[in-house]
């Protein structure tokens, strides 16, 4: 027996290699789990994702359309605190490797967006694709289970800074109690 899913995540597995994870719940854009603190003060926050890549994402989007934290404004996992919400880190997934416009990572003229102001430098972005699913080639939403997310493998791209931004996050942040929440 294994670990189960928060309330509100949807369980996905791949039984060949022996991988469960927990996602996003399918009749919602956002699905939201809070880590209570118990009243607990603290300053610092750090910790680590492994994710594995559900179909095409577009990491952040087009520039513009998110102006704040209350919107689902990245296709990937936001971390945040309080109310209203502050944003701590976010690990962003974009649709491949090869195409990344949604992910400014490399010095790429043909980027069409940038990271919200609120993010900052506080994200890792990465894809589990090589080469972009198609309808023909993966007729349903394909998981990237050989390749997890924000590990930095298989990252394809020269000059891609992303490349150099993974794993573990540790955030300084004014002392509170508030709890910790992942969407």
């Amino acid at each position: 027996e294994g670990a189960v899913c928060p309330s509100g995540l949807r369980e996905a597995s791949n039984e060949t290699l022996g991988i469960k994870a927990c996602g996003r719940s399918v009749d919602h854009q956002c699905s939201s789990v809070d880590f209570p603190t118990g009243s607990s003060s603290y300053t610092q926050i750090c910790g680590i994702v492994r994710g594995y890549q559900e179909g095409r994402n577009n990491a952040f989007g087009p520039s513009g359309q998110y102006p704040n934290l209350d919107i689902p404004y990245v296709d990937g996992i936001s971390i945040t605190h309080g109310s209203p919400r502050q944003h701590v880190w976010t690990y962003a997934a974009r649709t491949t490797e090869s195409h990344g416009e949604f992910c400014p990572c490399a010095d790429n003229p043909n980027v069409r967006s940038e990271v919200p102001d609120f993010v900052g430098d506080d994200y890792y972005c990465e894809s589990g694709f090589d080469n972009p699913p198609s309808d023909d080639r993966y007729p349903l939403r394909p998981t990237s289970w050989n390749d997890p997310l924000w590990d930095g493998e298989g990252c394809t791209i020269p000059e891609n800074r992303c490349c150099d931004r993974y794993g573990w996050f540790h955030k300084s942040v004014p002392c509170n109690t508030d709890n910790i929440e992942v969407r």
